[in-house]
């Protein structure tokens, strides 16, 4: 097993926790502080003030950033430099009720950052040090292959609120199936950082209510320009669908929702979750070793016709399932006429399984026992030139 191999299989098995406070507390970050966060996890400790100090080596940094070669400055520069257009990680601010002291706190969660000898060292407010070490109870167990692996921030915040309340609901109920939770429409913004408090000293006070009347908080973040993903159908496709595409495709957890409806209003998301070990129609979650080996053997298999980027474009169509894949191989390599766009075809055979029809649609030697019956009920001729235009 090479180096890489070893390193994704090191990955695959290192978790952390996260208090399920920090987890659920409301406002905004960017995917790459979460990330940072989670591997900062692996090695921190506290300085002389009680804040909590993670450190983050260069291997790890090139593991996120994609970067096998060149220097990591401009990546880290762009992490944390204001200036410079986009978000970075001092923009993660959370926004902390305190119910039974009656008052709501901001806190911007990195406070200093410092990037020296290739090592970046992350330091935390430490309003939060107690949120971030040595929890004993109310916290999560998170994958730290999973988080590394979401590119969305709203997929990482959902995977986060619904891996946590997952938990809880299986701990309490001792369930093992697949459990319900659900957001009120404005709550579950707020809680993807989509609305904030702006502040708005209006939606602060609403906010440290025990029960906030969250039309009013709607109608307030409208006010203070808060607009985006206001339509329903424009943040149900913007960010419910991609986030339970990359879930479902890439983490421990299966996710599917439904809106909970006042008349035709949207008013809340019910979303059903379930860890994939306990679902029977799931299968197992492909590790980068893994998908190697697959790749190695379809190379060996496809070389003839393919290019390497080719294989692995395919790969990924089919979900490195090499069985589909063999198949569809086949299925083109026996069909009737010449393919003229041979990756074009074989993404197509993918999508549709062409290769469950009848083999007698596939090419056959001609003699004199060629003598099958051809279906007529599929037109290869439109197929052959859907396939040229793709």
């Amino acid at each position: 097993m090479d180096k890489e191999k070893r390193n994704q299989l090191v990955v695959s098995n290192k978790s952390y926790k996260k208090s399920n406070e920090l987890i659920n507390a409301m406002g905004k970050g960017t995917a790459l502080s979460q990330k940072l966060f989670a591997i900062g996890m692996q090695n921190i400790h506290t300085d002389e003030y009680n804040n909590v100090v993670a450190t983050i080596y260069g291997s790890e940094l090139r593991k996120m950033f994609n970067s096998t070669s060149g220097s990591l400055y401009e990546h880290i520069e762009a992490l944390c430099d204001q200036q410079i257009k986009g978000a970075t990680i001092f923009d993660w601010k959370l926004l902390m009720k305190d119910r039974k002291n009656g008052k709501i706190e901001a806190h911007q969660v990195v406070t200093d950052a410092s990037f020296k000898n290739g090592t970046l060292t992350l330091r935390y407010n430490n309003y939060l040090t107690d949120k971030i070490i040595n929890l004993q109870k109310d916290f999560t167990v998170l994958s730290l292959a999973d988080t590394i692996s979401l590119k969305s921030v709203y997929s990482l915040r959902l995977y986060e609120m619904l891996k946590s309340a997952y938990d809880y609901q299986r701990a309490i109920t001792k369930c093992q199936g697949e459990l319900v939770v659900e957001y009120n429409l404005t709550e579950l913004k707020l809680e993807l950082g989509i609305i904030t408090s702006g502040g708005s000293k209006e939606i602060r006070s609403e906010l440290e209510k025990d029960y906030p009347d969250y039309d009013k908080i709607e109608e307030l973040a409208e006010k203070t320009e808060q607009t985006k993903y206001k339509e329903y159908k424009i943040f149900n496709r913007n960010v419910l669908a991609k986030a339970k595409e990359e879930l479902n495709k890439k983490t421990s957890i299966q996710v599917d929702y439904a809106p909970i409806k006042n008349g035709r209003k949207t008013v809340g998301i019910r979303f059903f979750v379930i860890k994939k070990d306990n679902s029977p129609s799931s299968t197992p979650k492909l590790v980068k070793a893994d998908k190697d080996d697959i790749l190695d053997e379809l190379i060996d298999l496809m070389h003839d016709d393919f290019k390497m980027r080719e294989i692995r474009e395919i790969a990924e169509e089919a979900d490195y399932d090499l069985d589909k894949i063999k198949k569809s191989y086949e299925y083109m390599k026996g069909y009737s006429k010449t393919v003229e766009v041979p990756i074009a075809f074989m993404k197509e055979c993918i999508r549709n399984e062409y290769y469950l029809q009848k083999r007698n649609t596939l090419k056959t030697r001609i003699n004199s026992f060629n003598n099958f019956e051809q279906r007529t009920d599929i037109d290869f001729d439109e197929l052959e030139r859907q396939l040229r235009e793709n």
